[in-house]
C-alpha cells in the first residue's frame, strides 16, 4: 500500500491539484467575463447616449436650416414681388415717357408751324435780316419748313454768301425729329 501511495499520490496531486487550479481559472474568466461585460454595457449605454444626443443636435439643427430657407424663401417672394412692381412701374413710366414725348413734339411742331408761318407772312427782306442774324442751326430749321416760293424770296434779300452758306447747310440738315 505504501507503494500505492507512493505512485499515485503524485499522479493524484498533480491531477487533482490541475483539477483545483482550472476551477478556479474558470471562476476567474467568469469574474473577468463579468467585469469586461459591465465595462462593454457601460460604454455602450454611454455610446447610445451620445447617439442620442447626436440625434437631439442633428434635429435641432435640421428644424433651425428649416426656418432659415422659410425665411429666406419668404424674402425671396418678397424681393420677386418688389421687382414685379418695378417692372411694371418702369413700363408704365417709359409709357408715359413716350406720350410726353409725342405731346412735346406736336407742341414743338405746333409751335414751330406758327414760326414757320410768321416768316413765310413777313416781308421777304425783314425775314431775311432775322434769319442772317439768328443761330444757324435755329435758322436751318425755320428754313427747312418753308415752301420753295418763300424760300427763294428771302434768300433773294439775304446776303449773298450769308444765302450761299445757309443753301450749302440746309442742303444737307436732317431735323432734329428725324435723326
Amino acid at each position: 500500500m505504501r507503494l500505492f501511495l507512493f505512485i499515485f499520490l503524485p499522479f493524484y496531486l498533480l491531477f487533482g491539484a490541475e483539477k483545483n487550479i482550472s476551477q478556479s481559472t474558470l471562476v476567474n474568466c467568469y469574474e473577468i467575463f463579468e467585469q469586461r461585460r459591465g465595462e462593454l454595457e457601460y460604454k455602450l449605454n454611454q455610446i447610445e447616449e451620445q447617439r442620442q444626443a447626436f440625434q437631439a443636435l442633428k434635429d435641432a439643427s435640421m428644424n433651425i436650416l428649416k426656418k432659415k430657407e422659410e425665411k429666406i424663401d419668404k424674402k425671396l417672394k418678397e424681393v420677386n414681388a418688389t421687382l414685379q412692381t418695378i417692372e411694371q412701374r418702369k413700363k408704365e413710366i417709359e409709357e408715359l415717357v413716350k406720350k410726353n414725348e409725342s405731346i412735346l413734339k406736336a407742341i414743338k411742331d405746333t409751335s414751330s408751324s406758327k414760326l414757320v408761318q410768321s416768316y413765310s407772312k413777313m416781308r421777304a427782306g425783314n425775314a431775311a435780316q432775322i434769319l442772317a442774324n439768328m443761330d444757324i442751326n435755329t435758322s436751318l430749321e425755320i428754313l427747312s419748313k418753308l415752301s420753295p416760293k418763300v424760300l427763294s424770296k428771302i434768300f433773294s434779300k439775304m446776303d449773298p454768301s450769308k444765302a450761299g452758306l445757309l443753301t450749302e447747310k440746309l442742303k444737307n440738315y436732317i431735323p432734329k425729329g428725324k435723326k
